[in-house]
C-alpha cells in the first residue's frame, strides 16, 4: 500500500509510505490519499488527523517520472480542495517541497525537525502550483514571502520556515512524528465541539469581510453554547483556576463518546433555477429534497405563474424570456437568499436545470455569495456572456443524452472555457447518470437510478463546497 492509516490513542496518522520515490505521489498514491482522508473524516475515534512519510521524507510532491496524475473535485494530489471538520497535523521530515508542500499547507499545523527542508522547486521544471499552494501559502506567510518561495523556486531551511510562520514546532530530527502526537493529544483532550467550531469560524472566515467573519462567529458559537456552560459550571466549582491542569474530563472529551463538529449542520442557501416547463411538479419535488437535506431553497418563477402544456408553448416562453430581466429577477432572488436568517452559512449555490444552466452560470458569475454552480442538461440559449471575473465558484454540469452534441469532449471543452474565462470551473460529467436517460428503450429502474447517482454526486459536491459539514 502506498499510504498507510494507523489509529494511535485520539489520532490517525496517515503515511506517504513509497521511500524509495521520496514519498512522491503518483496517481494510485493521490486516490489513496482521498480515500485516507475520508475515512479519517468518518472515524469517530479519531479526533485530529496527522499526515507524514516514510522514511526519513515528507514528501517531493507529484511523481514527475509517472506524471499521471488528473484534476479531481479534490485536487490533483487526492484530497487538496477536501474539507475535513476536524484539526489536522503535518509531521515533516526530509524534503516537504514542490507539491508535498501544498500538502502540507493543507494542514493546519506543521511540526518539522531541524533538518527538513520547504520549498516550491517544481518551478525549476515548470510544473504549476494547482493544489492550493498560490491560495494558502500567502495567508500562511504573507504576500511578499510567499511570492519569493513561487517565484525563485529556492529551497527554505527548517528554520527560516519557522521564523517566517511557515511551520508551528521545531524539533529534533526524528521526532516530528511523536511530537504531533502529543499536539494532537493535547487538542483531542479538549471538549471537541468548540475545538471544531471555533476552527470552521478560522477557516471560512479567512478572506471574507470582517462583518461577515463577525456573524460567522456568532452563529457557530452560539451552536456550542451549551458546552459553554457545562465548562463555565466546572469553573466556578473550582477546577482549572490560574491555568491549572483540570481534575476531571468534560463529559463531551471520553474517548468512547464520538463527537461530531456541531450538533447542528450548517445550512447554505440554494437557489434553484427550473427549466423550460416552469415550476412543474418534479422541480417542487427537487426543491423538497434538497430542503429535506438541510438547505434553504428559493425557486423564483421565471415564467410568472405561466405553465406551458406543450414543447411549442414551452419555447414560446423561453423565447419570451428576456436575458436582462431574467437575471434581474434572479439577482434579486439571491439576495434575498444570503439574508434569509435560517442561513448559518455565507455562501449559496445555484442549480440550473435544463434551459436555467445558461443563466445558473449568469448567477454565479454576477453575485460574489456564489460558490457553487450546479447544471443538469446541456442548454445555453443565451449567447450574450457575463462579466465572469467577478467571481470565482466551483461548477459541476451534467450533460444528457438528449443532445447528440454531449458527451465528455464538449464537457471538457466547456471547462477550459470557462476556466479561461475566469471562473473557478470544476466540471464533472455523470458517468451512467446522463447517458441515454431520454431513451425510450431503457427501463424505468434505470432512470430512476440515473436520478440517484445524480442527486447523491450534486449534494457531494454542494456540500464540499460550501463546507457544509
Amino acid at each position: 500500500m502506498s499510504v498507510e492509516y494507523t489509529n494511535v490513542g485520539r489520532a490517525a496518522v496517515i503515511t506517504i509510505d513509497r521511500p524509495e520515490r521520496r514519498n512522491a505521489v503518483d496517481r494510485a498514491t493521490a486516490q489513496a490519499m482521498g480515500e485516507a482522508w475520508r475515512r479519517f473524516e468518518e472515524d469517530d475515534s479519531a479526533r485530529v488527523g496527522i499526515l507524514t512519510g516514510e522514511g526519513g521524507h515528507f514528501s517531493a510532491g507529484a511523481d514527475l517520472k509517472a506524471f499521471d496524475l488528473v484534476d479531481t473535485p479534490d485536487g490533483f494530489l487526492g484530497f487538496t480542495r477536501m474539507w475535513v471538520s476536524k484539526p489536522t497535523i503535518a509531521a515533516v521530515e526530509g524534503a516537504c517541497v514542490a507539491g508535498g508542500l501544498e500538502m502540507a499547507l493543507w494542514c493546519d499545523l506543521r511540526v518539522a525537525g531541524r533538518s527538513s527542508f520547504f520549498g516550491c522547486l517544481e518551478r525549476r521544471f515548470g510544473v504549476p502550483l494547482v493544489d492550493g499552494g498560490t491560495q494558502r501559502l500567502p495567508r500562511m506567510v504573507g504576500l511578499g514571502r510567499a511570492l519569493d518561495l513561487i517565484l525563485t523556486g529556492r529551497k527554505v531551511d527548517a528554520e527560516e520556515a519557522r521564523a517566517i510562520g511557515l511551520v508551528d514546532r521545531l524539533v529534533d530530527d526524528g521526532r516530528a512524528l511523536a511530537a504531533a502526537l502529543e499536539l494532537a493529544e493535547l487538542i483531542a483532550s479538549y471538549p471537541q465541539e468548540t475545538v471544531r467550531s471555533d476552527r470552521e469560524a478560522v477557516l471560512r472566515g479567512v478572506g471574507v469581510p470582517l462583518s461577515d467573519g463577525l456573524e460567522l462567529e456568532r452563529q457557530l458559537g452560539s451552536r456550542v453554547l451549551d458546552v459553554a456552560v457545562g465548562g463555565a459550571r466546572r469553573f466556578a466549582a473550582g477546577e482549572g483556576r490560574h491555568g491549572a491542569a483540570l481534575t476531571t474530563q468534560p463529559e463531551t472529551a471520553t474517548r468512547d463518546t464520538p463527537v461530531r463538529s456541531s450538533p447542528v449542520r450548517a445550512r447554505p442557501g440554494l437557489l434553484i433555477i427550473h427549466d423550460r416547463w416552469g415550476l412543474t411538479r418534479s422541480v417542487r419535488q427537487a426543491a423538497e429534497y434538497l430542503e429535506d437535506q438541510g438547505y434553504v431553497v428559493s425557486v423564483p418563477d421565471l415564467f410568472r405563474g405561466e405553465v406551458p402544456g406543450s414543447a411549442p408553448q414551452a419555447d414560446r416562453l423561453v423565447a419570451e424570456l428576456h436575458p436582462d430581466e431574467a437575471t434581474r429577477l434572479l439577482l434579486e432572488a439571491a439576495d434575498e437568499l444570503v439574508t434569509d436568517p435560517r442561513l448559518t452559512v455565507p455562501r449559496i449555490g445555484v442549480v440550473g436545470l435544463g434551459m436555467g444552466g445558461g443563466l445558473a452560470l449568469w448567477v454565479a458569475c454576477l453575485h460574489p455569495r456564489v460558490a457553487a454552480c450546479v447544471v443538469f442538461g446541456p442548454y445555453q440559449p443565451f449567447s450574450r456572456d457575463p462579466d465572469y471575473g467577478k467571481t470565482r465558484a466551483a461548477f459541476l454540469g451534467h450533460f444528457g443524452a438528449e443532445d447528440p452534441r454531449a458527451g465528455e469532449r464538449q464537457a471538457y471543452s466547456l471547462e477550459s472555457t470557462l476556466r479561461d474565462l475566469g471562473l473557478d470551473a470544476t466540471f464533472e460529467v455523470y458517468r451512467g447518470a446522463g447517458q441515454g436517460f431520454w431513451d425510450p428503450g431503457r427501463p424505468e429502474s434505470f432512470k430512476q437510478e440515473a436520478a440517484r447517482t445524480a442527486w447523491e454526486r450534486t449534494l457531494s459536491f454542494l456540500d464540499r463546497t460550501l463546507q457544509r459539514d
